[in-house]
């Protein structure tokens, strides 16, 4: 069953986008789910008033359904009924979304005790892209947190029920000691850790077979370690990383330099540190690329069909994934720019960050099991599981 993706899914949807969505319906529309007549715009997609009221049944009784074949059943209006655990399946696949469903409970919620709607006001009128900018910022909060101590394993990461960024605690409000002595393994770990977390805490990852999540975060996770080690790096600086410490990679010094000021000589990885600079953080600065896509191309990475070693069940899911984000980058920018061909450009010139980001993270991976094989250095278990763990899941 899908997991819920916390407070923000609730309030990030403008009832504007609902009047918008609702305008755009036409009459004999077919329902994207069965394909019979639509009724109308039902959680952001046109649905009959089956599959609206199947999709809700589901969310709010938190059902969970399994398929007595291989999850590949046909959904059409004269077999939508035999397979519920499919016919869900497909539900997200259209796009229909739950967060939408939790905001309309709570706008009723508040309705019926007479409270003002109060809601929080976020950048964008984008939902998908408020929840991302809000996890942005738990981003933030778990990587400077000194309760975020490292996983061990990834199989243990995943498995694990408790998700970070779903916390309701103040469980990681302390804040790292800045006299806590860090180095580049410690940062690798700790970025990798929060972005395990990080990929939890989406719904449509949690619907992803065991082994499919760990193939997909396989496939992407230096991919956006490399990539938040350029974007989190302040912005006056194009000659370095900058670490959340102050912890410092140079490009044209074999050192690095550690929060109390101290220089550490070290070898094995200034290629890869100079990498990072000159093929992402320096582009990354000439193209002044914002939060909003940041998030977008960071979650764009990661959700990639591309994993050879994903199911079909997993593949369609994930391709449904980044289609809509596809949309909301490409609808963000032409409203942001107003000049349709400036905002092509635009959206080209982002995706073809990717393909550097890429081979950065390749080189990076190949850098450290280089160097512990011939033992100059010890980078830490769970960055070196899932870099040694790659060749099994990917191709890149």
């Amino acid at each position: 069953m899908l997991a819920y993706e916390g407070p923000i899914a609730d309030s990030s949807y403008s009832r504007q986008k609902a009047k918008e969505l609702a305008k755009k319906f036409i009459p004999g529309e077919l329902c994207s789910v069965c394909g019979d007549v639509a009724s109308g715009i039902h959680y952001s997609v046109a649905a009959c008033n089956g599959c609206k009221t199947f999709f809700r049944r589901v969310v709010l009784e938190n059902r969970t359904y399994s398929c007595k074949n291989n999850g590949d059943c046909i959904i059409d209006k004269s077999m939508r009924c035999s397979c519920r655990h499919c016919r869900y399946k497909k539900c997200i696949i259209a796009g229909m979304d739950r967060a939408e469903l939790s905001m309309e409970r709570r706008r009723k919620r508040k309705k019926m005790n007479g409270v003002e709607d109060d809601e929080p006001k976020y950048e964008t009128e984008d939902p998908l892209i408020n929840l991302l900018l809000h996890k942005e910022a738990w981003y933030q909060k778990l990587l400077h947190s000194s309760a975020m101590t490292i996983h061990n394993s990834l199989r243990e990461a995943l498995d694990m029920s408790q998700i970070a960024f779903n916390d309701k605690t103040n469980r990681y409000e302390s804040r790292m000691d800045p006299k806590y002595p860090t180095n580049f393994s410690y940062w690798r770990a700790k970025i990798l850790t929060v972005l395990v977390e990080w990929a939890k805490s989406f719904e449509v990852f949690s619907h992803l077979l065991p082994e499919d999540q760990k193939r997909l975060f396989i496939h992407t996770a230096f991919s956006n370690l490399v990539l938040a080690e350029a974007f989190h790096t302040p912005e006056k600086y194009t000659d370095r990383i900058v670490f959340p410490d102050g912890l410092c990679g140079f490009r044209n010094v074999a050192q690095s330099v550690s929060s109390d000021g101290v220089s550490n000589k070290t070898f094995g990885l200034t290629p890869t540190v100079v990498a990072v600079i000159n093929d992402v953080l320096v582009p990354v600065r000439r193209m002044r690329l914002t939060k909003v896509e940041y998030v977008l191309l960071q979650a764009i990475i990661f959700f990639d069909p591309d994993c050879l070693s994903l199911t079909n069940h997993g593949s369609q899911l994930i391709a449904a994934k980044r289609k809509r984000l596809l949309n909301s980058l490409q609808k963000w920018l032409y409203e942001s720019i107003k000049d349709n061909i400036e905002a092509s450009t635009r959206f080209a010139e982002i995706m073809l960050r990717i393909c550097n980001v890429q081979k950065v993270a390749a080189f990076k991976r190949e850098t450290l099991c280089t160097i512990e094989t011939f033992e100059l250095m010890q980078p830490h278990p769970f960055t070196m599981e899932i870099s040694k763990s790659y060749p099994d899941h990917s191709y890149f």
